[in-house]
């Protein structure tokens, strides 16, 4: 059970192999559900530049989330933003169980 509401869903598009120019071509697609927050927020991206995201995904437990991944969410308006993370960061009980994980998108 979720430790906060999860009332967004959105659909993580999996990096599959490789095409001739070293560009990941689209693979399996899961659906996880979400909270979602609409963001403006500069963030450290994963090799340490700064970088502008637009939406805050929280999910649930450990998600399987890579930074070649696309990740897509429809809001209520039928805006879509499918966009790759900008950050992942899993948030960690003092057990070392992590409880949710961040995305910036």
């Amino acid at each position: 059970m979720p430790v906060i509401p999860m009332k967004q869903t959105v659909t993580v598009t999996k990096a599959g192999a490789l095409d001739g120019w070293a560009e990941p071509t689209p693979g399996e697609e899961i659906t996880y559900k979400a909270r979602v927050t609409e963001e403006t927020k500069v963030v450290t991206n994963s090799i340490g530049e700064e970088a502008v995201t637009s939406l805050r995904i929280t999910l649930d437990k450990l998600a399987d989330i890579s930074y070649d991944d696309v990740i897509t969410y429809t809001n209520e308006l039928d805006v879509t933003v499918a966009r790759k993370p900008l950050k992942i960061e899993p948030k960690r009980m003092l057990n070392g169980r992590a409880i949710v994980t961040e995305v910036f998108v």
